[in-house]
């Protein structure tokens, strides 16, 4: 894979190998938050299906199949519930509208199956236009020039734009050309067909339709592309409906060499799930007003949507162009796959660009991703807030099966906030830290934005519900006078059925906290909307008092001596990793669970979530004690790590870190994973934001204001973003001697701020330096 050195708004592949080819149908996704579709080249028959998604439109995949037969012990199993696994919710593989067929005298341009010279696929981060482009030569010696470009559309949901181009080399080959529609796709995951085609046709010609429904939840999707020649003079052109495909056919007998023929293709993706999400939209009106507004004049658009996306949400760094690249390509897909188009979706893990983790919400996205959104496009983190209210309702059920009050939020959260995993994953009931997680988001972004009215219609149910299940489901012990949390398992899901997980109960301590603080804010500040929430919530008198009882209470375990905080009850006993765990880090299940080893951060997780809580000698030791423990086998290990590393002062580390955050996806040699063929890393995409803002810049915002104590690692000469806070866009600049704080005249913040130690006030039009020299790497 080659880069441009000096270009930091373009990731290209020159290899058109199969796995690399795998590896950049994820990378050149073009999605808008309504839909996605991967970066595959139309011409290769071979390797993986085509994946085109749209946000919330779901259906069922036998995963139980996927797991092999063993005799090791699998502690993250629970083999009550084999026998009732039955089928899993996962996002629909839809039909194909990006069908396109070429036939050099009745020879299919085939990659893998002719010779390709000149090479290039390219993602332009500034207007996720997509393009790819090589020469093929067939198997009788004719080469023919490929060329395509496409893009998903910001400000129409249903649209996506298609440009296709070919030109024969010193041949005069008839060709054929088919363009339009294909049901013939499959999940990658299992090979299960996800859908029914139940309608095709194409009149006129150029115009073809196909109608589709999933089994299982009965989605109706609508498919339509709309062909224009625009270069070229075909000498047949005919619509084609055959089984589940449908196409125009355009049939050139003699083109002479170097005629260019170029379509534009118009695609919409329309389903029965908009009238929910509140976009509904007519196909056939799309399809013209698609056309009408042409390619051209689509892309300017395009472009100037992007453009101002950038303009609030992008990220500087001067010195290191690598770094820069690859922190733009992770905000990319972040901006790209947000939900723009609904206020009941979120973002799945995968974002728009994979099935894997069958399209799910994880609390990745909560804590990975939606505080990319809270300080820079906060409208965005309040639709993916709103997805988990609309989480209560199955939540409450989960809660009540397990024997518990208040919501108990699902693990891996599909459309509806349902729960999408079988119960034969033990983490679907003790994976509880979720509900804590979400809080966190909330808190975060109620401080960020000063949101009150969503406070007092949804995020008090949030809270109030979470906490009343932390508090039924801590266990009280006479003996100590304390609450335990038992068979739980933390973001270290190698030992998922421990007691007292730190990062469970610290951050359910702050749960409880905040539901009970909330709420009496929430009186003081607008009584009706108090009094409405508890009429709402049946909130009895009591329970407040008794979440805080139970919070002061809630065990942590630590060494007084050390100050290493034990990760869950009995974690110091265990054996010390053995030196080969890590060459063994892909059977981690197994492994893991006897040894001081992890999957990936765990106390640690919960130092960088609350820095501001734990003093700096603290944050040390444990840093120092459980550096080297985690395998670091998930992509949520090195945001955590680059933090955790910059706040000690460890700058090699932290860098190191933030690069593998970065470049997990376009450099799989970082981590030898090779998996970004199911799609990318997302949580590595938001973690890369924590790492450079929250880790090299020392941001952190707690309820006493912001904070920024940044530590540069040596390329940067500086780092310079935007922070959005209670409706003001602040600019923050640093560099190696200085920050400076810009806050817009408009907005209404009012928020105390230290700044490298130095304290002050942040209000609207003022601007604040301070110099920190000495202070970075």
């Amino acid at each position: 894979m080659n880069q441009t050195p000096y270009d930091t708004w373009h990731v290209a592949n020159t290899s058109p190998d199969a796995h690399t080819l795998g590896q950049w149908n994820s990378v050149a996704t073009i999605s808008n938050g309504y839909l996605g579709l991967k970066g595959n080249l139309a011409e290769q028959r071979d390797g993986y299906c085509p994946v085109t998604l749209i946000n919330g439109v779901y259906d069922e995949l036998d995963m139980f199949s996927l797991l092999r037969l063993s005799g090791e012990e699998r502690r993250y199993l629970d083999p009550r519930y084999f026998d009732t696994a039955g089928q899993s919710p996962a996002v629909a593989n839809l039909p194909n509208p990006l069908l396109v067929q070429v036939f050099i005298g009745e020879r299919e341009v085939s990659i893998g199956r002719g010779e390709i010279s000149g090479f290039a696929q390219v993602l332009d981060l500034a207007s996720g236009l997509y393009r790819y482009s090589y020469e093929f030569r067939d198997g009788a010696g004719r080469v023919t020039a490929i060329q395509m470009e496409r893009f998903a559309s910001l400000r129409h949901p249903h649209r996506v734009f298609m440009r296709y181009r070919l030109v024969p080399l010193e041949h005069e080959a008839s060709i054929r050309l088919h363009s339009g529609i294909d049901g013939r796709v499959r999940s990658n995951l299992t090979g299960q067909r996800q859908f029914s085609v139940t309608e095709l046709w194409a009149w006129p010609p150029e115009r073809c339709r196909l109608t589709a429904r999933t089994p299982a939840r009965g989605h109706l999707v609508y498919l339509g592309v709309l062909n224009v020649l625009r270069r070229g003079r075909a000498d047949e052109v005919a619509g084609v409906a055959e089984h589940d495909a449908v196409y125009t056919r355009y049939n050139f007998r003699r083109p002479e060499p170097g005629q260019v023929i170029e379509l534009e293709r118009y695609v919409v993706l329309t389903c029965s799930e908009d009238l929910r999400h509140g976009i509904v939209a007519d196909l056939e009106a799309e399809l013209d007003a698609a056309a009408a507004q042409g390619f051209e004049s689509a892309l300017a658009e395009q472009q100037a949507a992007w453009a101002a996306l950038w303009q609030r949400s992008d990220v500087r760094i001067e010195g290191d162009d690598p770094a820069q690249l690859g922190l733009r390509f992770s905000l990319h897909h972040l901006l790209a796959a947000a939900p723009r188009f609904s206020d009941r979706l979120s973002v799945p893990v995968k974002l728009l660009t994979g099935e894997y983790y069958q399209g799910n919400v994880f609390y990745d996205t909560d804590l990975y991703i939606v505080p990319f959104y809270t300080f820079t496009q906060p409208q965005w983190a309040r639709t993916c807030l709103s997805f988990r209210y609309e989480g209560l309702r199955p939540g409450r059920e989960i809660a009540r099966q397990l024997g518990y009050e208040g919501a108990k939020l699902a693990w891996q959260a599909g459309p509806y906030g349902e729960e999408c995993l079988g119960r034969w994953w033990r983490f679907t009931h003790t994976n509880i830290h979720i509900n804590a997680d979400v809080a966190y988001a909330l808190v975060q972004y109620l401080r960020a934005s000063g949101d009150q009215r969503f406070l007092a219609e949804r995020g008090i149910d949030l809270l109030v519900e979470t906490a009343r299940f932390y508090a039924s489901r801590a266990s009280y012990s006479s003996a100590f006078d304390r609450y335990d949390l038992k068979h739980v398992a933390g973001p270290d899901e190698g030992h998922c059925e421990s007691t007292n997980n730190f990062y469970t109960n610290c951050l359910a301590i702050r749960n409880l906290r905040w539901a009970a603080d909330l709420l009496d804010q929430l009186g003081r500040s607008d009584p009706d909307a108090h009094a409405a929430a508890v009429r709402r919530l049946a909130l009895r008198p009591d329970e407040p008092d008794k979440w805080r009882h139970v919070a002061g209470r809630l065990t942590l375990l630590a060494d007084p001596q050390t100050k290493v905080f034990e990760q869950c009850e009995g974690f110091f006993q265990l054996k010390p990793p053995p030196p080969d765990l890590l060459e063994a880090r892909k059977v981690w299940f197994v492994t893991v669970f006897p040894y001081q080893a992890l999957n990936q951060p765990d106390v640690l997780m919960a130092l960088a979530l609350l820095r501001d809580e734990f003093k700096p000698e603290v944050r040390r030791a444990n840093w120092k004690y459980y550096k080297d423990k985690s395998l670091n086998f998930s992509s949520m290990s090195f945001a955590i790590n680059a933090i955790m590393a910059a706040d000690a002062g460890e700058l090699e580390e932290a860098y190191k870190n933030f690069i593998i955050t970065t470049g997990i996806d376009l450099d799989e040699a970082l981590t030898g994973r090779r998996d970004t063929y199911a799609g990318l890393h997302g949580t590595a995409a938001g973690g890369a934001w924590l790492a450079a803002i929250l880790g090299f810049g020392g941001v952190q915002l707690s309820e006493n204001g912001l904070r920024i104590s940044p530590t540069l690692p040596p390329a940067w000469s500086r780092l310079s973003f935007n922070l959005l806070l209670h409706g003001t866009r602040t600019h923050v600049a640093i560099d190696r001697q200085t920050v400076t704080l810009t806050a817009d005249p408009d907005g209404a913040v009012r928020m105390p701020i230290v700044v490298a130690g130095h304290a002050s006030q942040l209000r609207p039009g003022c601007t604040c330096t301070v110099r920190y020299a000495g202070m970075s790497g």
